[in-house]
Formats: C-alpha cells, sequence, structure tokens
C-alpha cells in the first residue's frame, strides 16, 4: 500500500536543522510535513551541546562585546578562506535571531561563559570560547520544540526513512519517496522539499573511503547519507562532504568488551583517561614525535594533528610517570571532548592491565617497547633521547611545547605505549549551496525546489576541517535550516 500526501514543504530529518525549517515554514502559514527515520526529534543535534552565535543577549548581559564581522573574519582565516565566505557570512548574521527562536519554541539556552570552557585553549579568546549557549535539560526541551511547531500546524510522522526526490522534465524537484517501518512506501508532493538528514556518519565505509583512513572511531551516529545521495542523484555536487572528527579515545579492548557501553559519551571511566587527556609524548605508528601535545587542550586541534598521522597514534611514558599519577599527576589535565575521569587509582596496575587487554604496549627497554608496538626501532630511539633532551632543558626545540608541560621524562623503565584513535561525531559539509541554502547544481544554478541544511550543506567548513568554536556545528543546523525554509517561502510565494 502506498500513502502520498501533498502540502507545501516537505522536511526529511528532524534534527536542529529540520525543526527550524519547519518553524520557518509553518510560521509563514505554509503546509508542512516532517519525516523523521528515529522514534524522536533532535538527531545528532541532541548529541551536541550548544549553539555558536555572537552578539546574543547573554553575552551582552556578561560584557562581551562580540561582533559578526569579527566572527565572520575569523572564522574565514580559520578556514583559509575555503569556505563559501557569503554562505559563512549569511549563517553568522542570522544566528543571533535563530537564536531567539528556538528559546521562543521552547528551548533553554544556557550561555558557558569563557572563563568556563572546557577547552582550555579557548580561554582568551570569546569567539571561540564564549559563544557556546548549551541547552538544557534537553529531554524535555527538545520535545516542547517539537510541541510548539506542531502547534503551529507542521504535521510530524516517525519512523520514516527517505529514498529518492521527485523530478519533473524539467529537473524541478517536487517532493519525494520514502518507506516506513513496516516497509510501505509514502510518496510526497511538495513545492520545496528540504533535506536535513543530518549526514553519513553511520556509513563507517564511506567514512573510511572519504577520509583515507580505517582508524577512526564512530560515536554511532544513525545516519546513512540518504538524504545526501539522494541529492546528488537529482543533480547536487557533494563538495566537501567529511568526517566531523572531534578528540580522541583509547583504543576498545581486543579481549574484553566491558567498557564497550561506555563508549557513547566518548570515553570510559577508567582513570587512565588522565594519561589520554595530559600533553605526554606523543609518537605516530612509526614511533617518531609528531606534534605539541597541547593540543590536547583544543578538541578539534587535538583531533586534527592525530589525523595528521592517520587518525592513530600512540602516546608514551615510563613506570616513573604512572607511579606520579597514582599519587598526582603534575600536568594539568584537559577536559577536552567529554573530559577525563577524575578516579584514582593504581597506575601501574591498570596500565598492566590495559596491555593485557590489548590497547597498550609495555617493554622492559626502550627497544623492547618499540619492537612489541611496531615501532621503528631507530626512529623511537631518537624521539626518546630527543625528548627527554627537551624535558631537562626545558625548552622542546621540535614543536615548542610549552614550559609547564614539560614535565615527565621518559628514561625509567619499564615503559608503556597506549593506543589513542581519533573519533568522530557524525559528518559535516555535503553539497554546494548558494548562501541561502537553495541546493546547486554543477552550472552553479539552483535546483528548483530543493533545498539543503545542517549536516548536508557544503561550503561552511574548508574541506575536512572543523573550526574550533564551541558549538559551530550545531548552530549552524538550527540556522541554515531556517534560512533553507525561508528561501523556499519566498520561492513559494513568488511562483504562485
Amino acid at each position: 500500500m502506498v500513502k502520498e500526501y501533498t502540502v507545501d514543504v516537505v522536511v526529511a530529518g528532524a534534527g536542529g536543522a529540520g525543526l527550524s525549517a519547519a518553524h520557518a515554514a509553518a510560521q509563514n502559514g505554509l503546509s508542512v510535513l516532517v519525516l523523521e527515520k528515529l522514534a524522536q526529534v533532535g538527531g545528532n543535534t541532541k548529541i551536541s551541546s550548544g549553539f555558536f552565535a555572537v552578539g546574543t543577549d547573554e553575552q551582552k548581559a556578561l560584557g562581551y562585546q562580540l561582533t559578526t564581522q569579527e566572527a565572520i573574519d575569523q572564522l574565514q582565516e580559520h578556514n583559509h578562506y575555503l569556505s563559501n565566505g557569503a554562505l559563512l557570512k549569511n549563517v553568522i548574521e542570522h544566528a543571533k535571531e535563530t537564536l531567539e527562536e528556538l528559546k521562543q519554541l521552547g528551548m533553554e539556552i544556557q550561555l558557558n561563559p569563557v572563563e568556563n570552557t572546557t577547552q582550555f585553549a579557548h580561554r582568551n579568546n570569546k569567539y571561540r570560547g564564549g559563544s557556546y549557549h548549551m541547552y538544557m535539560d534537553k529531554n524535555r526541551t527538545f520535545p516542547a520544540v517539537q510541541k510548539s511547531i506542531e502547534a503551529e500546524g507542521a504535521q510530524f510522522i516517525f519512523g520514516v526513512t527517505m529514498k529518492e526526490l521527485l523530478q519533473d522534465t524539467s529537473g524541478r524537484v517536487t517532493g519525494l519517496t520514502a518507506v516506513d517501518e513496516n516497509g510501505e512506501e509514502i510518496i510526497v508532493h511538495a513545492k520545496a522539499s528540504i533535506i536535513t538528514t543530518g549526514g553519513f556518519g553511520a556509513d563507517k565505509r564511506r567514512v573510511a573511503k572519504v577520509m583515507r583512513t580505517v582508524n577512526l572511531r564512530s560515536l554511532g551516529v544513525p545516519n546513512f547519507g540518504e538524504g545526501l545521495s539522494a541529492m546528488e542523484n537529482a543533480g547536487a555536487v557533494n563538495i566537501d562532504g567529511a568526517a566531523l572528527i572531534h578528540a580522541a579515545q583509547m583504543a576498545e579492548s581486543v579481549v574484553s568488551q566491558d567498557t564497550k557501553g561506555k563508549q557513547l559519551a566518548g570515553f570510559n571511566d577508567s582513570p587512565l583517561t588522565q594519561l589520554l587527556l595530559s600533553p605526554l609524548l606523543w609518537v605516530d605508528p612509526n614511533g617518531s614525535r609528531f606534534t605539541n601535545e597541547d593540543v590536547v587542550y583544543d578538541t578539534v586541534q587535538w583531533s586534527n594533528a592525530a589525523y595528521g598521522v592517520g587518525s592513530k597514534y600512540f602516546y608514551v611514558m615510563d613506570k616513573a610517570t604512572l607511579d606520579s599519577y597514582t599519587k598526582q599527576p603534575q600536568l594539568l589535565i584537559s577536559k577536552s571532548g567529554p573530559g577525563a575521569s577524575d578516579a584514582k587509582g593504581d597506575f601501574v596496575a591498570l596500565a598492566d592491565e590495559a596491555v593485557q587487554q590489548g590497547i597498550a604496549f609495555k617493554g622492559d627497554t626502550i627497544e623492547e617497547l618499540a619492537q612489541n608496538a611496531g615501532f621503528d626501532v631507530a626512529a623511537f630511539k631518537l624521539t626518546i633521547a630527543e625528548y627527554n633532551t627537551a624535558i631537562h632543558s626545558q625548552n622542546d626545540k621540535q614543536f615548542s611545547k610549552s614550559v609547564d608541560s614539560l614535565k615527565y621524562a621518559v628514561e625509567n623503565g619499564p615503559y608503556y605505549a597506549f593506543i589513542g584513535q581519533v573519533v568522530y561525531l557524525g559528518t559535516v559539509g555535503g553539497v554546494r549551496v548558494d548562501k541561502d541554502l537553495r541546493v546547486l547544481d554543477v552550472h552553479m544554478k539552483a535546483i528548483p525546489g530543493l533545498y539543503t541544511g545542517g549536516a548536508n550543506a557544503g561550503g561552511y567548513y574548508a574541506p575536512r576541517n572543523y573550526p574550533a568554536y564551541e558549538g559551530l556545528a550545531s548552530g549552524f543546523s538550527w540556522t541554515s535550516g531556517r534560512l533553507a525554509s525561508l528561501a523556499a517561502v519566498k520561492d513559494i510565494t513568488e511562483n504562485n
């Protein structure tokens, strides 16, 4: 049995972008149908913590004098001007009003002051660390937003997965097809189709192909790229869809799955996470140092540095360092990502257990550790010698690590190397759009009737690069969804 609907606007996906799109269309008097594959609204946006915006009432109340122009300039420079400047400008300039509408729909927002940022590297930059408008009580407020949008006239149907877009002979998108949980086909005829299905993070093969590595770890996002593929089939061009890499995790045990269920939040609750989130010595799979380990204080810089060596790296220490952590770490433990556990423990015993689990390696000598971990012995010995010189001289001539982080030499065996792997929180980027989120074809012309937002829209980030501004992806989702819908409202009105 086929179910058919005819509406002004169909929205595929009910994350932040989809909710915002549905609101803007319904608010302007259009009939709206929202299709969502899960049993509730929120999508990946609900996993996130907050919304990036500048010039807001919350910031002004704290005395922050932040301008959209400076935010635009900083983000453009960060992206090396590879992003779509007109799109970036439009989103940043409309983020504040989108945030205000979101609060009116029932979302409770609390700005995280820059001095409270968990990204220690952002403490002196209010644009990076003082723009995080955090969602409060998400389990209550996301349904409240849905209820407000339903009160405006939008209809939601859950358990429905988008399949393909419908097009007439001229190439205009006239709706879409989908399938419900019972396998029954759904056909929606619409004047505007807004695709906000949330990227392709659950398609691990596609992620590995795009990112050129098999070492990335996923937090289990549910999106398989249905909407993105449908838009490409309709003539859209995927310009920058890629994994949103975000911090790193300890490797998962190869002999025990006891910690598997604890990975959803990003890390497990072992005291060993304190080592992961410390600027100790890091080496690549060859055994060579590759970065200033102070990047651990910035979630994005941390993941980017590790991605540069294939998304798998090792953090190295000796028994003396582990003994110190058992008593009291002498390094500032980062809170990037979900942060480290503050639990106490015998770090030597825990490290030996990690070796048994296959997530760390041990050697009584530097040479033995290198052999057990698969490092090049000569390269690793040189790395250790150079690093110990930096510690004793308090001068890191290789990567300029801060003096505060030059605490632990690696010279008293036995020695340990733990595996770290880059994590991704889904994908960002996607098809080329204009500044108002109309989807463009290969000739830079709008595909009539087709709009997108959130993790399907390309051009907001430089390729494979998520800027280190707190709440950026979530703020983009809500704001881009709203802009896409307002463009659809305008186009429908002008064509009637």
